[in-house]
């Protein structure tokens, strides 16, 4: 028998776990973990220097405050402003960097990923654009998978080297 949840009364939701939206992580998951979906409710501020390639395309619905998203593309460096009161659908594989202003509010929803589906966590030269490092893994816990990684990029000059110009990517920014 399928189990059916009760609907969750989100203003509500987000008043209590309000103080859950803030650094170091700024997700919560909303909804339990079906077959298909996650839904997470994303606050700011964040400002993240790397890149996610996510295997499969992603929804962005901004509540409250905006929410920039820094996207590569094969023409260079891209910004797609999402105020309050709009959605916008991530392509597949496109790098991107979601920036959130401090109180901001937004739902993410993203696809489970199973198992042996790796996804990419980049970081790109200021100067040039080049890819500086480059980090495929598969992630099962968002807050414990990513930290490390981020970390080691941080704390490795070498890593932080741009190969074509040689500029120092200034880690986390």
């Amino acid at each position: 028998m399928t189990h059916i949840d009760e609907p969750v009364n989100f203003p509500a939701w987000v008043e209590e776990n309000q103080h859950l939206l803030k650094p170091p992580v700024g997700n919560k998951q909303v909804l339990p973990t079906g077959d298909d979906f996650i839904v997470q409710v994303v606050g700011g501020p964040n400002q993240r220097t790397d890149f996610h390639v996510d295997p499969y395309e992603e929804y962005f619905y901004q509540i409250q405050g905006t929410l920039r998203i820094n996207v590569m593309t094969p023409d260079g460096p891209e910004t797609v402003v999402v105020p309050a009161g709009h959605m916008w659908m991530l392509p597949r594989l496109l790098p991107h960097s979601p920036q959130r202003e401090a109180g901001s509010i937004g739902i993410v929803v993203e696809r489970v990923r199973e198992e042996g589906t790796l996804e990419k966590f980049r970081w790109y030269c200021p100067e040039c654009s080049a890819i500086v490092h480059e980090v495929e893994l598969q992630v099962r816990d968002i807050v414990a998978d990513l930290p490390p990684v981020f970390q080691a990029f941080y704390d490795s000059e070498s890593a932080r080297t741009c190969g074509e110009c040689g500029r120092l990517h200034p880690g986390k920014g």
